[in-house]
C-alpha cells in the first residue's frame, strides 16, 4: 500500500504512480486523499463526507509514463 497523497485540485484521474492504470477515469476533489491498494489491485479515495471508495484497475510492470499499452500475442 502507497502512503496517501492529498489532492490539491480536482483531478481526472486515469493512471497514479505512473504504471497503475484504472479501470475507468475517477474524479479526485481538492482535499480528498487518495493511495493505491496493491494487494487488492484498487485505488482508494477517502472522500469528504466520511465516505472511502474502492477503484480497479491493473499495475502495468515495465512501463514508464506515456508509454502504448502492451499489445496482446494472438
Amino acid at each position: 500500500m502507497t502512503d496517501p497523497v492529498i489532492a490539491e485540485r480536482l483531478l481526472l484521474a486515469t493512471r497514479v504512480d505512473c504504471c497503475f492504470q484504472l479501470d475507468e477515469p475517477t474524479f479526485i476533489a481538492a482535499g480528498e486523499s487518495y493511495w493505491l491498494d496493491d494487494e487488492q489491485g484498487e485505488l482508494c479515495v477517502a472522500r469528504g463526507n466520511g465516505q472511502t471508495t474502492w477503484h480497479s484497475g491493473s499495475r502495468r510492470h515495465g512501463s514508464s509514463p506515456g508509454d502504448p499499452a502492451p499489445r496482446r500475442t494472438p
